[in-house]
């Protein structure tokens, strides 16, 4: 499964808190945010600005899970935001609707998770993505 990944016009910092704006007010939790530069540092390396957000609503995804056990290996879902040279993001996701198909989710069930991340990913490109 290939990645999708948004380019915005916009820095890291606008891009990683639109997103965090957008994952609140769809009514999901931030359950854990990885910073692998901040790692990198710590271990004297370097590399630009990456973070993933792993995000979700256990409202939406036990009952999911429990349908589908093989679902959790996806779930929650995550969200690259990583630094781009010329002070622009890139926020990228993997689609899995065609995937939770496969292991028996039903086509809308899971065409919603693309629809959120997709819209959570537009959120941090704010007014210009590609």
């Amino acid at each position: 499964m290939k990645p999708i990944e948004h380019r915005s016009t916009h820095n890291f910092d606008e891009a990683l808190e639109a997103i965090k704006i957008a994952i609140g007010k769809a009514g999901l939790t931030i359950f854990a945010e990885i910073d692998h530069a901040q790692a990198a540092r710590e271990n004297g390396l370097s590399m630009p600005e990456t973070r993933v957000l792993i995000y979700g609503n256990p409202k939406v995804g036990t009952p999911l899970m429990t349908d589908a056990p093989l679902t959790a290996l996806d779930l929650p879902l995550r969200l690259l935001i990583r630094e781009l040279p010329g002070d622009r993001a890139a926020i990228a996701y993997h689609p899995l609707a065609e995937m939770f198909e496969a292991l028996g989710v039903k086509g809308p069930d899971a065409a919603r998770f693309d629809s959120a991340q997709r819209t959570i990913a537009e959120a941090g490109c704010i007014s210009s993505c590609r």
